[in-house]
């Protein structure tokens, strides 16, 4: 295709590795970020052609920034250039992660209990800002908001994996039943790419799905495996969206305040927010050595890597995939309302301090448009404040 380069993987991993250590702000600002790096820049492909990718990211399930970031991959240096590029963007934030579920374990007691706190309160604004931005973004007309609202309703009443997936389910199916005139624009993908891939890839996601969705086990390993699997899967809208999927699938069996920990320090580290589930594995199986923080990882994100790269080689059928989206789009606006109800807000809000943090919090992210870097940094040192005068 007319303006796109060959790059060898090393060099796509490499340079994705330094944005892996430098990409703060979440999915949006990392679109911007590589739109800079690869079109502007180094000129490796043309505008029109990120564009693509990016509508692509923006129709079919999984981490929107990641997926961008993997058909870049695919783009320049095939399967490999893939798998490249989602390593060295993932690595940093990884580690990481795994790092603070490691310092979690050793605190047993959490006698760090003022900084877990604080963490929760960061969530507070971060899952509000990205709430009301889906909710005006996504929610534009009267069908959709019911629609979200009865998704919330729902998920409150029947708070399971199960009713995350029939509600999404049934989202489609009212997308492809209805009529409409909403507009679409045609993708413009690269022809050269095996429409043979994209069948393989597609079918991959069929086989992961099922399995995720009907195997049953009383396995550890297998709950890690198949919990993350479902939860990248079925994610649609950024990685915040991925919280109430996570909470449904490991809380209890990682108690509330970790888990709500784990996602307060995610927003700190740059990079993917799907990483939060390294902080999963190790929390729940700390004994395997990190390996349980990879099957986790590996597993939270092949679902939206498999289908991103069939899209990017089947782009021409996803053209007037949009419209049928609108309504799964409200559906996931409606269960991440829910979350930020119950446990984020239920379990951080509990005194006159927390209430005050929260509000700054709220302030912080949704009017002042802070990013999350600098939300946490003043919630901690707050935070930390509030402990040492014996109100936290």
């Amino acid at each position: 295709m007319k303006g796109l380069a060959s790059v060898h993987w090393f060099k796509i991993f490499t340079r994705f590795l330094r944005l892996g250590c430098t990409s703060f702000g979440g999915p949006v600002a990392h679109i911007g970020i590589f739109r800079r790096e690869f079109v502007e820049k180094d000129k490796l492909m043309v505008d029109e052609h990120y564009a693509s990718l990016v509508a692509l990211s923006q129709v079919i399930p999984g981490p929107t920034s990641s997926q961008v970031g993997m058909a870049l991959g695919f783009s320049l240096g095939g399967t490999k250039g893939a798998i490249a590029a989602w390593s060295g963007f993932t690595l940093p934030s990884v580690i990481i992660m795994v790092i603070a579920a490691l310092w979690v374990l050793q605190g047993g007691s959490f006698t760090a209990g003022w900084l877990m706190a604080a963490m929760k309160i960061v969530a507070v604004g971060v899952v509000t800002q990205a709430l009301l931005s889906m909710w005006y973004q996504l929610c534009v007309d009267r069908e959709t908001k019911i629609t979200a609202l009865i998704a919330a309703i729902t998920f409150f009443a029947f708070p399971i994996v199960l009713t995350q997936v029939a509600l999404i389910g049934l989202a489609l199916i009212i997308g492809f039943a209805l009529k409409g005139t909403v507009k679409n624009d045609a993708f413009n993908f690269d022809r050269s790419k095996s429409k043979v891939t994209g069948i393989i890839s597609f079918a991959i996601w069929i086989v992961l799905m099922s399995i995720a969705v009907f195997f049953e086990s009383d396995s550890q390993w297998i709950a890690l495996l198949t919990g993350n699997i479902l939860s990248g899967g079925l994610v649609f809208g950024g990685g915040h969206v991925v919280l109430p999927f996570l909470q449904a699938e490991f809380v209890p069996s990682i108690d509330i305040t970790s888990f709500l920990a784990g996602y307060g320090v995610a927003q700190a580290v740059p990079g993917p927010l799907f990483s939060v589930a390294a902080f999963i594995g190790t929390i729940l199986l700390p004994e395997s050595l990190g390996l349980a923080a990879l099957v986790a990882v590996i597993a939270i994100f092949l679902p939206g890597m498999v289908l991103m790269v069939a899209a990017v080689s089947l782009g021409q059928s996803m053209i007037g995939f949009k419209k049928q989206m609108m309504f799964v789009n409200a559906v996931v606006v409606g269960l991440l309302l829910t979350v930020l109800v119950n446990p984020i807000f239920t379990q951080s809000v509990y005194s006159g301090f927390t209430t005050c943090l929260a509000l700054l919090s709220l302030l912080m992210s949704v009017v002042f448009k802070r990013s999350p870097l600098e939300l946490v940094l003043v919630i901690t040192m707050t935070g930390y404040a509030g402990h040492l005068a014996g109100y936290l």
